[in-house]
Order: C-alpha cells, then structure tokens, then sequence
C-alpha cells in the first residue's frame, strides 16, 4: 500500500488517491494512476481500487466526477459487472478491446502450482505442453533482432518514440521504471530491443508468483513485422528467469495482437476500454497500446498463483 500510493514517483508529484468523505467517514476512495502526454500538459488517469460504502449510494460517481474535473481524460480497463453499467452513463465510451494471452512455459511446475485442481488438470497439462512448444518462433528473428537487459537509465528520453508514434504507447519516462523496480512484490526487469544493431525500443517483464508479466512493449516503428519479434524475443527472455511458469501480455485489439498471436501466445481474453476524454485532449488513435503497464493488473498480487493457462 505504501509504495502503490505514498511511494516517490518521479514522473508524478501529486496525490495518488482520493477520498470523499461524509461527517468525518470515508464513505468513497479512488487510487489513480497517472499518464502524462506532451511533457505534463495532458494528464489521465486510471482509476484503480475504486469503491464506495454501501450506506452511502452515489458516492463511488460523485467521487469520480471531481476527479473528471481535475484531469484531462480518465480511462479504465475491464472492471466489474457494476463499473460496466456505471461507466457509460457517467459518459464514458467504449474505446478500445484490450487483448490478453498467454503461454505457458513449463507446463508440468504450472499444473502443479496451478489455482484450480480438479479434473481438468491432466487435460490442461497436455494442452500447455502442446501450447509451450508450438509455434516455434523464438529463432526466427535471431539474424536481425537482438535484446539485452538495461537500467531504466538506459532507456532515454520518451522523445525516442513520441516523434514517431505519440499517439500510440503511453510515454513513460525512466522515473515510471525506476518507481517499478521498488515494488514489493513484483521483480522487475528492462530490455533494449535492437534491429540490425540499431535501436527498435525497449520492453519490460515483471515477474509475479511464477508468472512473467510483459509490462509493455515501446517500439520506434510498430508494425507487426516488430510486434512479432517484440513478442518472441520476450518469450525468449522470459524462458530465462527464475521460477517462472507461464508469459503473459496484453495490448489492444489490431496489429499488436497479430504479432501476439505470430509469436505464439493464446489469446485468452477481451476486455473493454472505457475512455471520458473531456474536450479530446488525449489525441489517441484506433491503435493505442493498453498495456499491463497501464493498469494495476501489471502489480496485483492475490495472494496465490492466478495463471491464464
């Protein structure tokens, strides 16, 4: 609790999480988290453990109002059946379809750690088997495309990638990575992508509970050419960390979901994007890239395994 909301960010001075508050009781909370496009001139949020008392109705859409005058745009991922109904009529639209796959890594370890046990376990093991191996793909890219870890240091400026495609990733500074490194209960590690030794973007995998969680993908030309080696090069080097049964990513429905599924991963989930942009101050396009890194599933933890596969 302490890092998800008191912990320095150095790409975000301000509060991480509101209450509202009636005869001195909470009776609403919404955490945020922020992104900021054009150097801190269009800020969104995320709302994230958003609730409110059941004794007091209205209060989780009164909190959420305020915050939609305070920021430019707020966005949200999945949610519950609730936040579903909520959300629209509070003026959100549905934007985007986030995709989520998946594939296992080593399919014996994972069945046994595996959160349901009962009698699909034996035929789940023979499908992940099948699902670990095939597609080949890890080798296809080894002439042209290269990856190596790095300190969030060595990410640079967002600049890289802001001229080509700024309405196509969230910018996120080397602040953003520093501040992920500290999480308690997330390991964290950053890669350079490299084509024919010149820089193509940078990727980062969180590991949680056996499970290596693809944060995000930043690529300077995202075509599905480098969505597919982005996805197949960070299989490969999830392959090599510790302890880790199964890959996970996510991105919106289109070109990045293609290259998921060239490089092998099941696709296992759609979930809609809500977006309230007030006066269209976030300039995304069909193709922005909702990521694990945009949402606090990057980081939950729920205190056991939860794999996709």
């Amino acid at each position: 609790m302490h890092w998800k909301y008191w912990d320095a960010r150095g790409d975000w001075d301000g509060p991480r999480a509101y209450v509202l508050e009636r005869d001195g009781a909470i009776v609403a909370h919404a955490g945020i988290y922020p992104v900021c496009f054009e150097s801190g001139q269009v800020n969104g949020i995320e709302m994230i453990d958003w609730a409110s008392a059941n004794d007091a109705p209205g209060a989780g859409l009164v909190l959420m109002r305020k915050l939609a005058a305070m920021f430019d745009f707020i966005y949200s991922i999945g949610g519950s059946d609730m936040a579903h109904k909520i959300l629209p009529a509070a003026g959100f639209v549905e934007f985007a379809r986030q995709w989520r796959g998946a594939r296992p890594l080593q399919p014996w370890p994972l069945v046994m750690e595996h959160q349901y046990r009962n009698w699909k376990l034996a035929p789940r093991l023979v499908r992940n088997t099948y699902w670990a191996v095939y597609p080949r793909t890890n080798n296809r890219f080894a002439s042209d495309w290269q990856f190596e870890e790095i300190s969030p240091s060595e990410i640079g400026s967002t600049k890289d990638y802001e001229n080509v495609t700024s309405t196509r990733f969230s910018p996120r500074p080397s602040d953003f990575f520093c501040y992920l490194l500290r999480c308690p209960v997330m390991k964290m590690r950053i890669y350079r992508l490299t084509r024919n030794l010149k820089p193509a973007g940078h990727f980062a995998i969180g590991v949680v509970r056996g499970q290596a969680r693809l944060a995000g993908v930043w690529l300077h030309d995202p075509n599905q050419t480098a969505w597919q080696a982005a996805f197949s090069l960070a299989h490969a080097a999830s392959l090599h960390l510790e302890g880790v049964r199964e890959f996970i990513a996510a991105g919106t429905a289109g070109t990045s979901e293609q290259g998921a599924v060239s490089a092998g991963l099941r696709i296992r989930t759609h979930t809609p994007v809500y977006l309230l942009n007030k006066g269209g101050n976030a300039r995304l396009n069909g193709e922005f890239q909702f990521q694990l890194a945009d949402d606090d599933a990057l980081f939950m933890d729920l205190g056991g395994p939860n794999y996709w596969t």
